[in-house]
């Protein structure tokens, strides 16, 4: 089995993929992890490249990760969202063998753990530069490969430990508790569970007072719990938007066929668009 992740190798992308292999018991030896990018990931799916994409999607302290949205729209018509992980994070600041944690003038991370330890770090390394790189596990990298030794990532303790790297020896997470949300995507998207998620995009064509309130009031009626709602710059037409929403229920649910078909009508009035992104299982926090 091929899942495709956010790359280098040491990405907590890498832990949650391994997370999921163990779900579907998946022998060691048969679990190939292909280091990308998010959007190339969701690509190699569409392809027959890969089995499934695992994508970060939200953390609990930073929020929803938007850029993860954009792809999922993008691939929308042959890519859907088939299940869910919950990470716990803790992050560590890792300095080459050796450091000298006075000298430290650049941390290197991903954007959204530097937005997750920004305060603390502030405290710490007043002076210190943030400066946000493609993944954690490539912090790491930029760090050992850094001749001036100057320099830290904020990273995950495993990768930190693989290359014998100096962790600093205080927390540096702003709060105690953290962890990411990824979404597992494939071709197909999941059998009903009995407890699911839905994702779904709408793009309302001509903007109507009342339309956001519609949309709401049509899973309220039926008494769906609508968990977020999150609008994305839609890519094709400044200044307008795309919509994403989860509610609770999976999409063949009597209740949801009802919600989805209200906001068809509504959609079609305007002429926009609405695409499920995909039902999955609502998962807990694996610890």
């Amino acid at each position: 089995m091929k899942i495709a992740i956010l790359g280098p190798q040491g990405t907590y992308s890498e832990q949650a993929a391994l997370r999921f292999g163990e779900r579907l018991k998946v022998p060691a030896g048969q679990l190939e992890l292909i280091y990308t990018n998010v959007h190339n990931s969701l690509r190699l799916v569409q392809n027959l490249q890969a089995d499934y994409a695992v994508v970060p999607v939200e953390n609990m302290i930073d929020g929803l990760i938007g850029a993860t949205f954009d792809t999922l729209i993008e691939f929308q018509d042959f890519v859907k969202v088939c299940d869910e992980i919950h990470l716990p994070l803790s992050h560590c600041l890792a300095g080459p063998p050796g450091f000298n944690w006075s000298k430290l003038s650049r941390i290197y991370s991903h954007p959204s753990p530097i937005n997750q330890c920004q305060i603390r770090l502030s405290e710490l390394f007043p002076k210190a530069e943030l400066i946000p790189i493609l993944s954690t596990a490539e912090a790491a990298q930029n760090v050992l490969r850094d001749p001036l030794k100057n320099s830290a990532a904020i990273c995950n303790l495993e990768t930190a430990r693989a290359h014998q790297m100096c962790v600093f020896p205080e927390t540096i997470q702003d709060y105690p508790h953290n962890e990411t949300r990824f979404l597992v995507c494939a071709l197909k998207d999941g059998q009903p569970s009995g407890n699911d998620r839905t994702l779904l995009a709408v793009r309302l064509g001509a903007n109507r007072p009342g339309q956001l309130f519609q949309i709401a009031k049509s899973f309220a009626d039926v008494k769906i719990d609508l968990t977020f709602i999150q609008s994305r710059p839609y890519k094709i037409k400044p200044q307008e938007y795309v919509l994403i929403l989860e509610f609770i229920g999976h999409k063949s649910a009597p209740d949801v066929e009802s919600a989805l078909k209200n906001i068809e009508l509504l959609v079609r009035a305007s002429d926009g668009w609405k695409k499920i992104l995909g039902s999955y299982p609502k998962r807990e926090r694996e610890e």
